[in-house]
């Protein structure tokens, strides 16, 4: 548990350093680039929601209660 400590700590400041120490960019982000990364974050969002659910119902039905198998 402590390795994760120390590993999100180092991730935390590597971010912080990137963000305050970066040099400015003369970019020029276009709508087109911006709705590419929104599609982007939506479809990691949805692939995410999808393989929890899919989880959780499998989890659902290992744990859950059997059918009676003699009606059938």
């Amino acid at each position: 548990m402590r390795h994760l400590s120390i590993a999100i700590d180092a991730i935390a400041l590597n971010a912080f350093g990137f963000i305050m120490f970066s040099n400015v960019a003369f970019a020029y982000v276009d709508p087109g680039s911006g709705s590419v990364i929104v599609t982007t974050i939506l479809g990691i969002l949805g692939a995410i929601g999808y393989t929890f659910r899919k989880q959780f119902y499998r989890l659902r039905r290992v744990f859950g209660r059997k059918a009676d198998k003699s009606v059938e």
